[in-house]
């Protein structure tokens, strides 16, 4: 209590000569601050449009696994031009009603057919059309899949975003080209709101820092963010520039999609103004219990920062993400030969699910099914939100097995479902290949209707 009392008695000595400097670092408190909010906004922007066009990007690439497409363009030329048109119609139209995307295409690397739900839409001669040279530059990348955005000649020449992914057979012989195209009013409509609600400005723009997405069609393609490819974001996290007396550049690099998201916004200012006489006043009456709130503030946030670096999700008790880093990192390789099988599920429309139920409890519940099935042949972990990522030790077949048991008693006891990707944990791959071969798997059980196990064989 002595101690205390000193310390008070020195603050208030000092508060009058210091309160000048005071306001000074609470004007600095008030930019920091705004930062955070600048960053936290960004990161909801990264977590919405990479929701929107990651999953055109799974749908293209388990369209390009199809053994129904590879077949159909193994034996193209044994049938006749109208027999195929009819076949590849009927598939794309089927995928795309389903899917609800403005375009579902192939293009067979024998014929250079188009095929689209309404038939062959051309065939692809770069010699004798310009327009179609992006055919040829795709594959020269050897990249399995990519983003383009370029005017759909099928849908009026609307500017669409299309995922394009190669199409081999398992003797990696390129088959051809297939993908879906996402109109780009659908992705300007989520822009638009994110920026009306957050006053900010937000663009997609490629590795040289052209525009591919912006609320503005006129800048789309035509218009060049150079400064942000020079701010050397990765793809961790946010870059953070100051532009001007008020401005910020916040980029990020979109690493599936190859592509930087730019979110730029403006930071906010206290108008001192006629209170500053006030606020030095107050500042001189008021330093003890200023100090002693900062030292509580203080203190929640350092507790804040600590529970994010927790590596035990608080609801379910189960080791969570940040567990999964510090025991293997997400780029690196398993460390162990302990796992054969990796199991990615979350639980199907968990969000409307939360509103006649308590969503907390429905997480519990659903891992103590899931750990009572999975006992000690391997552990769960939670990934994120309603998603979660299990290690078994047992083989896929035992792995799907015990999944489907768990499906059923989850429909039976708490009436939910789940959608479960199961693949071999390939040792030679690195985590984030097995992780995401096990989230397409998922994604295509949830396609399916969900309420199910899909296997991801490697073959």
């Amino acid at each position: 209590m002595k101690k205390v009392k000193v310390i008070a008695s020195i603050m208030i000595f000092l508060s009058f000569v210091f309160s000048g400097s005071i306001v000074f670092f609470l004007t600095i408190n008030q930019i920091e601050s705004d930062s955070k909010k600048n960053l936290v906004i960004a990161e909801h922007v990264y977590d919405s449009v990479y929701n929107m066009l990651i999953k055109p990007v799974m749908v293209s690439k388990t369209m390009a696994y199809d053994t129904f497409l590879h077949e159909k363009l193994k034996i193209e030329t044994a049938h006749s031009e109208t027999k195929m048109a009819e076949v590849m119609s009927a598939y794309l139209g089927e995928l795309r009603a389903k899917l609800n995307y403005s375009s579902a295409f192939v293009i067979s690397n024998s014929t250079k057919r188009y095929y689209t739900s309404n038939g062959i839409a051309k065939v692809v001669n770069p010699q004798k059309v310009p327009y179609d040279i992006w055919y040829q530059l795709f594959l020269d990348t050897k990249k399995e899949y990519d983003l383009d955005t370029d005017r759909d000649q099928s849908n009026e020449y609307r500017w669409t975003v299309f995922v394009n992914t190669q199409v081999k057979d398992e003797n990696e012989e390129l088959l051809g080209v297939c993908g879906v195209g996402v109109i780009m009013d659908e992705i300007q409509t989520l822009f638009k709101n994110l920026e009306q609600e957050f006053d900010i400005k937000i663009n997609l723009i490629d590795t040289e820092g052209l525009v591919q997405v912006d609320t503005n069609p006129a800048n789309i393609e035509n218009a060049y963010i150079s400064a942000a490819i020079q701010d050397k974001a990765g793809s961790d996290t946010f870059t953070y520039k100051r532009r001007g007396f008020n401005g910020v550049r916040m980029v990020r690099f979109m690493e599936d999609l190859d592509w930087y998201l730019v979110v730029q916004g403006t930071l906010e200012h206290v108008a001192f103004g006629e209170k500053l006489i006030l606020i030095l006043f107050l500042v001189f009456l008021f330093t003890l219990a200023i100090f002693f709130l900062c030292l509580k503030i203080w203190a929640k946030k350092d507790s804040a920062i600590h529970n994010d670096d927790s590596l035990e999700d608080p609801i379910t008790g189960l080791p969570n993400r940040n567990y999964f880093k510090e025991a293997y990192g997400e780029m690196g390789i398993f460390t162990t030969t302990r796992y054969k099988t990796m199991a990615f599920f979350d639980i199907d429309n968990f969000e409307n699910s939360k509103i006649y139920k308590n969503g907390n409890d429905l997480l519990k519940n659903t891992i103590q099914i899931a750990k009572k099935q999975i006992q000690d042949k391997g552990q769960i972990l939670r990934w994120e939100k309603d998603s979660f990522m299990a290690l078994l030790e047992i083989n896929p077949d035992e792995s799907q097995q015990r999944f489907s048991e768990i499906c059923t008693e989850l429909k039976s006891k708490l009436d939910i479902t789940i959608s479960v990707g199961v693949i071999d944990i390939n040792l030679s791959d690195t985590i984030k290949v097995n992780y995401y071969r096990a989230v397409q798997a998922c994604y295509s059980a949830k396609e399916n209707g969900g309420n199910g196990v899909k296997y991801n064989d490697p073959k």
